[in-house]
């Protein structure tokens, strides 16, 4: 199957963006994706709550308003387009220092307005079956984003720590919480000793941070704002399956076996093809 190459974003990051990336494992890059990208963003993100996977339909709290989803790719046009022809592979490829840019999957955050679901404090790479150092998440808004609305929060340069804590997630599922790691710090309760970042976002801008810094965000208390986002994640050449316990199921169908590099049919390289 052949496919076109990714459109180029609006603008491309700053030198002194990626230098922010690495010192402080975050950053916020402004008017990026066009309104397209946008609105298609939208589209998937509103068909894929009218057709949830069925892991996103045992992972949200729909009675809370919040709503999560994973792997929308393999089965929506929308965000298949989202992966293999927007800009968000070599917004990667900037960052990623890789002679190949693979996606490694895609997942959706919804909170509604007046939702009490948290984000806990957690970072994601002890969340996933990867090891390697060439890994990026890229958080997309659709909507504007604002602290009271949920906007993400991360501790500066945390990326840095040796720590690795137990992945922790809104629901508290046991699965996932590895006891022979360490608990997150109660950040909350001691915000004046951890220097914290955070933006207000409009749609166009992104959020690039490195897998180990740690976020989070409050529930949702405004009255009128939804809080839609894509997280889209990229690896590079130097990331390979590491299967361990407490960690994200992969689809059945992946292929991959321990030290195998991530790539196939599931984890498709849409840039050094």
């Amino acid at each position: 199957m052949v496919f076109s190459q990714p459109e180029v974003p609006s603008r491309l990051l700053f030198g002194s963006e990626i230098e922010a990336l690495r010192s402080d494992g975050v950053i916020c890059a402004r008017e990026v994706l066009s309104d397209k990208w946008i609105a298609l963003i939208t589209l998937g993100i509103e068909r894929a709550q009218s057709a949830p996977t069925a892991l996103g339909k045992s992972l949200s709290i729909k009675n809370r308003g919040f709503t999560i989803d994973l792997f929308m790719w393999l089965q929506s046009e929308d965000f298949r387009a989202i992966v293999f022809d927007s800009p968000l592979a070599h917004l990667a490829q900037q960052v990623l220092n890789s002679s190949t840019v693979t996606h490694w999957y895609d997942q959706l955050f919804l909170k509604e307005p007046g939702s009490d679901v948290p984000t806990p404090w957690h970072h994601d790479l002890t969340f996933w079956p990867i090891s390697g150092d060439q890994i990026i998440s890229i958080w997309v808004p659709v909507d504007s984003v604002t602290c009271e609305s949920s906007g993400l929060e991360f501790v500066k340069a945390s990326h840095r720590w040796p720590n690795r804590f137990k992945a922790i997630t809104a629901d508290y599922n046991a699965h996932m919480i590895n006891p022979e790691l360490e608990d997150v710090p109660d950040i909350d309760s001691n915000r004046d000793q951890y220097e914290i970042l955070s933006w207000d976002l409009e749609p166009g801008d992104v959020l690039i941070f490195h897998p180990l810094t740690v976020h989070g965000s409050p529930g949702n208390s405004s009255n009128s704002l939804q809080r839609r986002a894509l997280a889209s994640r990229w690896v590079g050449a130097d990331v390979v399956y590491s299967p361990k316990p407490h960690t994200m199921p992969l689809p059945a169908n992946h292929g991959l076996e321990p030290g195998d590099q991530i790539q196939g049919p599931l984890f498709p390289t849409v840039l050094g093809r």
